[in-house]
């Protein structure tokens, strides 16, 4: 994927510890602004008791749909799926059969029991998010809302990231936010689950499922812009939260107008240790007080 032009804001002392330390802070999801980002607010969809009716009424053609390959849940449920396909393959009209039962039969699952289920589901994964770490970048570089809010009210700095292709740079997984009304469900179709528990490969199921759930804000936040790279730490992995860089990776400071001269100063001179052909630019406001900017010759500093 072509990634645009990504900046990262930073208030002074971020940039002073980003640019000293040549890392990036990777944000834990208990530390974002929105307290529901990388969070799972619902199993599905829909409210649980119509989900479940769905689950019910589509379970035999989701069957039918996947009736050639293999179950990949576990035993014992696996060797009866499986005599389940044997027998709707050999009889056309056994699958027809246990529809209309289920459809004119006693409900096959109790609610409370599927909410206690459902609830505790929900609380596992957003747990095992929060062992997730993001650093978070934005597209708008003239964002009058982001150089407010996270850099400073204008006092910090915004840096452009550049991923070194030839060094198999992390940056290239920088992803954007796919911005919606609410927070995605774990389901947008109540049989997925089905199929996603039965059948096919459970562990990229799973990936698919929870890179919905990481790469996704609601609509309040859609003016930021936002990219992301989220890194999950590993089992048994000793707890991060900052990364290091390439210094080619940081090609361009930007200056916020509000910054004081002894700030500009050093954070000028550790970028250009950092990256001697970094190009630098002051944030100014055009005539009509919209946010430009203007690059500095380095060796008029």
């Amino acid at each position: 994927m072509i990634l645009p032009p990504l900046y990262k804001y930073l208030d002074v002392r971020g940039a002073k510890l980003t640019l000293a330390n040549k890392t990036f802070k990777h944000a834990k999801p208990s530390d974002f602004n929105d307290i529901e980002d990388l969070t799972v607010q619902s199993m599905f969809l829909e409210d649980l008791e119509t989900a479940l009716r769905k689950i019910e009424s589509g379970f035999t053609d989701v069957i039918l749909r996947h009736l050639d390959e293999p179950p990949t849940c576990e035993s014992p449920l696996k060797e009866k799926l499986a005599l389940i396909q044997h027998v709707y393959r050999t009889n056309a009209d056994a699958a027809e059969v246990v529809k209309s039962e289920l459809q004119n039969g006693e409900p096959a699952f109790d609610v409370e029991h599927m909410r206690a289920r459902s609830s505790a589901f929900i609380e596992e994964v957003n747990q095992s998010l929060q062992d997730y770490r993001v650093l978070c970048v934005t597209t708008h570089i003239d964002s009058e809302g982001m150089w407010s809010g996270y850099a400073e009210n204008h006092a910090g700095i915004a840096l452009r990231i550049e991923p070194n292709l030839a060094k198999d740079s992390k940056f290239q997984l920088f992803r954007p936010v796919v911005y919606r009304e609410n927070r995605p469900p774990l389901y947008e179709e109540a049989t997925d689950f089905v199929a996603h528990s039965l059948f096919g490969d459970q562990e990229a199921n799973r990936k698919v499922m929870i890179e919905k759930i990481v790469y996704a804000k609601t609509l309040k936040w859609q003016n930021e812009g936002e990219y992301r790279l989220a890194i999950p730490v590993l089992p048994r992995e000793k707890p991060w939260v900052t990364l290091s860089y390439h210094p080619e990776e940081i090609t361009e400071l930007y200056l916020g107008l509000a910054m004081v001269e002894a700030d500009r100063t050093e954070i000028i001179g550790s970028a250009l240790r950092i990256n001697p052909e970094i190009a630098i630019f002051q944030m100014q406001r055009d005539k009509n007080e919209k946010l430009t900017f203007r690059r500095i010759r380095v060796d008029a500093i």
